[in-house]
């Protein structure tokens, strides 16, 4: 079940909660703009900005994907998140 459905569904009062739930387990966040960064979610705010550790950037169309120790990146930018399939 994917973290954006599982929202809709069981926690239509409270998402925030799902994330709590994946603190220090790794995640997917998409951007609008497709990017994509998986990483271990280390903190998030009530504005869904959230902070990921020893993250992997995917930019679409680029071959070479980047390496962060840490990343903060703002919720207004966040397309979905989901929990990292491994």
């Amino acid at each position: 079940m994917s973290l954006c459905f599982y929202m809709a569904y069981n926690n239509s009062r409270n998402p925030l909660r799902v994330l709590q739930n994946r603190i220090n387990q790794q995640i997917v966040v998409r951007l609008k703009d497709s990017t994509e960064y998986h990483g271990t979610l280390k903190e998030y705010d009530n504005f869904m900005n959230v902070i990921l550790e020893n993250v992997t950037e995917q930019v679409p169309n680029e071959e070479k994907n980047n390496n962060y120790t840490q990343l903060f990146i703002r919720g207004n930018n966040i397309l979905f998140i989901l929990p990292e399939v491994d």
